[in-house]
């Protein structure tokens, strides 16, 4: 039995699947991408099995391809042979075929936006109302405790131990330089830096290429690994954010419950596409004449205060509106012609 013959009579299952708000379209080729650990997997292996057409399932990565690659020739042949109208390439990298070859329905799954002249879908780490849907939470508040627990990567996400899980994907998902690169970079999470900065915090440890590492960081951004926010201020280096706040507390014993609540803010803004520039006084993204203000226990007394001392800072940018997300905290007021609005997370991000 080949290689492909034993893909074809044991296609993947899923013991339990998770719904998504991406829908990948019917009857259409396309490449999904997204980072490492939030689902991408998942969510093809239940469309493929909703299909009623013949299918061919092939992980790129799996073990079989190290001492023997796969000839395009032969899968063609094979795609013929046994009436195969959707093909996927799931863990596809780039080099792993010459050419892609001919199906009906061709599914590529990859880390990185390849340009494979294929439809680009992209999957995000889970959002707060799909992570709802994982740990089956009805009370909001409820909910985002574990979202601020289990964070928002899926293979986190479904799992009962969150060291455990966030173990298995550091291990699993990046090699032993990638990984160093991940630890380097948490440290850096929710601050302004610059790539040298980096370097010069990564040498301190370790024995790394100043090109390889910049190459690295450029990838992770590819990926979705990696996000850099420019800053209001303006000046060198941008904010930096790693994909999940979870995930970065693994890495960083040390970051703080302001930084975990910062990331949350600035990963749901930048899922949704919203444009945003980092202040980091008052500590928030600007997005036009609106101002969203990280603060996870302010009162209503204490925010007042911040805002009476950071006028200037409104009105110098033309906000009209300053939108306080906290934790549970909801109230509001005005000053002169600037309104303020706190409102709890749960209730923020899904009306965003």
């Amino acid at each position: 039995m080949t290689i492909l013959d034993t893909f074809f009579t044991n296609p993947p299952k899923l013991e339990r699947f998770y719904p998504r708000k991406l829908q990948l379209p019917k009857d259409e080729s396309f490449l999904l991408c997204g980072a490492r650990g939030c689902g991408k997997s998942a969510l093809v292996i239940d469309y493929i099995n909703s299909l009623q057409e013949q299918f061919l399932y092939i992980d790129c990565e799996d073990p079989a391809f190290i001492l023997k690659t796969l000839d395009e020739f032969e899968l063609e042949e094979f795609i013929k042979e046994e009436g195969i109208k959707v093909l996927i390439l799931d863990h596809y990298f780039e080099g792993f075929l010459e050419y892609l070859p001919k199906a009906e329905q061709l599914i590529a799954v990859s880390r990185l936006p390849l340009d494979l002249g294929l439809k680009r879908l992209r999957l995000y780490p889970l959002d707060f109302e799909e992570f709802i849907n994982f740990k089956n939470r009805n009370e909001a508040i409820d909910a985002f405790n574990l979202y601020a627990k289990f964070g928002s990567l899926a293979h986190i996400a479904k799992s009962s131990n969150t060291l455990l899980a966030s173990r298995e994907l550091f291990f699993e998902k990046f090699d032993s330089q990638e990984g160093k690169v991940l630890l380097i970079l948490s440290f850096f999470q929710g601050k302004v830096a610059t790539s040298h900065q980096i370097y010069q915090r990564a040498k301190e440890d370790f024995k790394i290429s100043k090109d390889w590492l910049y190459k690295t960081i450029k990838n992770y951004e590819k990926e979705g690994v990696l996000y850099k926010i420019k800053t209001l201020e303006g000046g060198f280096g941008e904010k930096i954010f790693l994909y999940d706040f979870i995930f970065s507390k693994y890495l960083n014993k040390n970051q703080l419950f302001i930084t975990t609540f910062d990331t949350l803010v600035a990963l749901a803004l930048l899922k949704k596409g919203v444009k945003i520039l980092a202040s980091n006084s008052p500590l928030g993204y600007l997005n036009g004449n609106r101002f969203i203000q990280v603060a996870p226990f302010e009162d209503e007394a204490n925010l007042w205060k911040k805002a009476q001392n950071s006028f200037g800072f409104y009105t110098k940018h033309k906000i009209k509106k300053v939108i306080a997300v906290t934790v549970n905290g909801r109230y509001n007021f005005k000053i002169k012609d600037i309104k303020f609005e706190a409102v709890p997370f749960y209730e923020w991000t899904i009306g965003e």
